[in-house]
């Protein structure tokens, strides 16, 4: 099975409406006005979309973000600039970022939903979606409308995602944990990630420790990685970056991640674009995370 891990892709739109300039969208239209428009190009996503076209993956997976501040015309043009990739809802599976749910208004009328519910089993959290008889996607919503970005798995969401996977038998032998908050980052990004963490994050991973081996798809971090937290031996946390993203530092390159699972092994390539064309990074190669062996590389 190939999967298409993608993430962040932040739509933007100015907006001097004045209706709609309060609280922390003001924040956040003020931040595009000084600078960060300039740090996503726009005019890279239709390149960007038939990149991922291309690989003809079996399931698309979007962990958030697709707008910046919620407006109704930023999900109006995230939907209509990935329509190519959208023509067959039980392939594509969509959750929330913070972003998504930047405001109280965009909470409360459902702003998410009204254009990208259709892309999961359903519009209430957590949700179970079986891709095939061994493997699914538990999707959880750890976003809230707060004045910071910080986000938080609420209590009965979290009680409910351990009910749906607490009997052996219904557990998918290939589990993708699917959250726009990373629980953990690698050593160079968890200074960033510690001022926008999930508050309840430690409680989180205690749970997801007891999960046994399984991929968790992330964003909201803006930089790829691929890496085992040490206080959960079974993950393998997978982040796409920032499709968009400029990087003329060189050390976050813009992209997503193509996944590769076999019956006991999983490998990952980053799709990164260097300035100029393509590069295909791999990430992992022929993990067998999923077998007895979990957590060895697969025999050649």
């Amino acid at each position: 099975m190939k999967l298409v891990h993608l993430s962040d892709v932040h739509i933007w739109r100015y907006s001097l409406n004045p209706v709609r300039l309060w609280g922390k969208r003001a924040v956040g239209m003020a931040e595009l006005f000084t600078g960060r428009a300039r740090r996503f190009r726009l005019d890279r996503l239709e390149e960007v979309v038939g990149r991922i076209a291309s690989i003809e993956a079996d399931h698309l997976l979007i962990t958030g973000d697709l707008t910046t501040t919620a407006l109704r015309g930023e999900f109006d043009q995230a939907r209509s600039a990935l329509e190519p990739l959208l023509d067959d809802a039980d392939h594509v599976s969509v959750i929330p970022g913070n972003h998504d749910r930047y405001t109280a208004h965009s909470v409360r009328t459902k702003a998410f939903e009204r254009v990208f519910g259709g892309f999961s089993p359903s519009d209430r959290y957590p949700w179970l979606r079986w891709l095939d008889e061994r493997t699914a996607i538990l999707g959880l919503d750890a976003t809230r409308s707060h004045l910071s970005a910080t986000g938080r798995l609420p209590e009965a969401q979290f009680l409910h995602a351990q009910s749906l996977l607490q009997e052996a038998d219904r557990r998918p032998r290939r589990l993708i944990v699917a959250c726009h908050y990373p629980v953990d980052a690698p050593p160079p990004y968890r200074n960033e990630l510690r001022k926008k963490r999930m508050v309840n994050a430690d409680l989180v991973a205690d749970w997801l420790r007891t999960l046994g081996p399984h991929l968790y798809c992330c964003g909201h971090v803006h930089a790829a990685w691929a890496f085992r937290p040490e206080e959960i031996p079974g993950q393998l946390c997978l982040n796409a970056g920032a499709p968009l993203l400029r990087d003329p530092t060189g050390l976050r390159p813009p992209g997503f991640l193509e996944i590769d699972l076999t019956e006991q092994s999983v490998s990952v390539r980053h799709h990164a674009w260097t300035g100029s064309d393509w590069s295909i990074m791999p990430m992992v190669t022929d993990l067998r995370l999923f077998g007895p062996a979990a957590g060895a590389p697969a025999p050649s």
